[in-house]
């Protein structure tokens, strides 16, 4: 819990809804949303000294990924048995080609799979959020 206090999870935002290789390559997909960012509350960047806009590092057990904070009101603590819990919102469509390349939400997850279809579990992990 201390090397990894917050709960990150992965997501896509609607203006990459397609495949990476897709919308990395499209240039007004890319102009609608140019680079990697993560989602965090206004509480857990205050905590950290965090700003807007601000480039962070956000790691896991798997990995680590660099991108620019987004400081929202989307984005609130959780109270699970009392106890403050922050999580982190990391976009996953990202990689090292095409016309817009940034760090991949992928590199903070485990690889798993459903046993039936192969589809990846890359939802939830642990993580820490520190400034660059």
């Amino acid at each position: 819990k201390e090397q990894y206090p917050y709960v990150g999870t992965t997501y896509r935002v609607s203006e990459h809804w397609q495949a990476g290789a897709m919308t990395r390559n499209l240039p007004w997909l890319v102009e609608a949303m140019p680079e990697p960012f993560v989602e965090m509350s206004e509480e857990l960047a205050t905590e950290k000294g965090i700003k807007n806009g601000e480039m962070i590092i956000v790691e896991s057990m798997r990995g680590q990924v660099k991108m620019k904070a987004i400081v929202t009101k989307r984005f609130k603590p959780f109270n699970i048995g009392g106890q403050k819990v922050h999580e982190v919102g990391v976009l996953w469509h990202w990689g090292y080609s095409g016309l817009s390349t940034g760090d991949s939400g992928n590199n903070l997850t485990a690889t798993v799979g459903d046993a039936n279809t192969s589809i990846p579990e890359y939802k939830a992990f642990l993580c820490n959020v520190r400034k660059v």
